[in-house]
């Protein structure tokens, strides 16, 4: 997965951070596989652009994690 496209909305104490990722590294639109997500990211001393979109896959990465492993545990586990 790539990342296509990363933008940030908002200022303050925590930033909503718009992440789309595609399969396609060249083109979003040829990706048979995407995800398209808002998170909100807490703002940790002066971030800039690069520790703002660390921060918003990491908390990505963990969310699915958590959402996997919840699945594994239910009924279609």
């Amino acid at each position: 997965m790539k990342l296509h496209q990363f933008e940030m909305h908002g200022a303050g104490r925590t930033m909503m951070v718009h992440i789309i990722l595609g399969d396609n590294e060249a083109d979003l639109s040829a990706s048979r596989q995407w995800l398209e997500a808002t998170v909100e990211v807490p703002i940790k001393g002066s971030m800039d652009e690069e520790g703002l979109r660390t921060a918003a896959m990491t908390f990505l990465r963990d969310t699915l994690n958590a959402e996997i492993a919840a699945l594994r545990s239910g009924p279609l586990g």
